[in-house]
């Protein structure tokens, strides 16, 4: 089985322009900063930036060429088209599925997603019941090719809606924790969001970034350090074509769908 991992990254972002390319700490982008956590995954066999044939994209050469990766230049809205292509090239079985503006992405659950979809021959995994933000996609190339020829492919970006649903699609869920953090976020999405996100790494100073520890800081954060990122039930979600639901509806569709899914717990 040959696993690649596909980065989802541009430079284009309304609410922070270049956010991928912001330090997280001194010297270290945020894309660099992910694709040096993501090395350390033995059971990936490569690794490639997924970005646009766009001019504005032309810097995510030079990241793919320090870094000692590849690069595939695509559609600019069809992220699902970039992923095939990328798994057509290298003659892949399984892709991972993680987006540049997620830099704290749960690698250390990377070996369990992979072993998850392969030893029990599903089509997508995630993890559970985490921050927005920490979980990457595990995907098999059939699976996603299957959904590239059934879905409206210009609302790719919410691919996970498509490929996470047991109605259509084998699924499986890795439940991490006891309780549920999913209203947390770690994703970098605005400048309040990167300033929290260089707070957190200066408080782990160093240490191996784990979400368990991620989780623990964000729960003791009483001082307001950070400060922590939450979604209360009021808030809308964006859907395909501009819908919106309330995060609590958001939420109990996700219930659902991980419900349906076969499902393994790592917690004590």
């Amino acid at each position: 089985m040959k696993v690649v991992a596909c980065i989802i990254a541009r430079t284009v972002s309304k609410r922070l322009p270049l956010k991928v390319l912001r330090d997280l700490i001194k010297g270290v982008s945020m894309i660099d900063f992910l694709v040096q956590r993501i090395k350390k995954v033995s059971e990936i066999d490569e690794i490639y930036i997924c970005t646009s044939i766009n001019i504005v994209d032309d810097i995510l050469e030079d990241v793919a060429i320090r870094n000692d990766i590849k690069i595939y230049r695509g559609s600019e809205d069809e992220v699902i088209e970039r992923m095939i292509s990328v798994g057509d090239l290298e003659q892949a079985d399984v892709l991972l599925r993680i987006t540049g503006d997620n830099p704290l992405t749960s690698i250390e659950y990377f070996p369990n997603q992979i072993k998850l979809l392969i030893e029990n021959d599903l089509d997508y995994v995630r993890i559970v019941d985490v921050p927005i933000g920490a979980s990457a996609e595990v995907i098999s190339l059939i699976a996603l090719k299957d959904c590239y020829s059934k879905m409206d492919t210009s609302v790719s970006e919410y691919l996970m809606l498509f490929l996470f649903d047991p109605d259509k699609y084998k699924c499986g869920v890795i439940k991490v924790f006891n309780d549920d953090y999913s209203n947390y976020s770690v994703t970098v999405d605005s400048p309040d969001d990167l300033q929290r996100t260089r707070s957190l790494l200066r408080l782990l100073k160093g240490k191996e970034l784990l979400l368990k520890d991620i989780v623990k800081i964000y729960k003791n954060d009483s001082n307001n350090f950070l400060p922590v990122k939450t979604f209360s039930s009021t808030v809308e979600v964006k859907l395909p074509y501009d819908k919106k639901v309330l995060f609590e509806e958001f939420k109990k569709d996700m219930l659902r769908r991980a419900n349906d899914s076969k499902k393994i717990n790592l917690y004590d």
